[in-house]
């Protein structure tokens, strides 16, 4: 058998290069205020999705799409500050839960 010597391989063969690691933005803002913030535009989506449906039922909007767009919209965004809400509390109870 033939021994096989680094040299022999292709040169196009290379080592995957690393990425740089990115640094996080740092935010003088706190947490209660961007959570703040956050339902705060789920609530202005739960309003434009409720505003598109009533255009749509009094006949001002035809386009059945932009409504469905605009309610899947609301209903996903409060999907995820429920799950939001649900991890929070799920942290809060194993705070509480820890002896000191």
């Amino acid at each position: 058998m033939n021994a096989i010597t680094i040299n022999t391989l292709p040169q196009e063969i290379s080592l995957p290069t690393a990425t740089p690691v990115l640094k996080p933005e740092v935010s003088n803002e706190n947490f209660k205020d961007t959570l703040s913030k956050f339902v705060q535009s789920v609530n202005d989506l739960q309003t434009k999705a409720a505003d598109t449906e009533t255009s749509f039922l009094k006949g001002e909007i035809t386009d059945v799409h932009q409504v469905m767009i605009a309610v899947e919209e609301a209903s996903v965004a409060f999907e995820l500050l429920m799950e939001i809400r649900n991890k929070l509390l799920d942290s809060y109870q194993q705070i509480i839960r820890m002896s000191v």
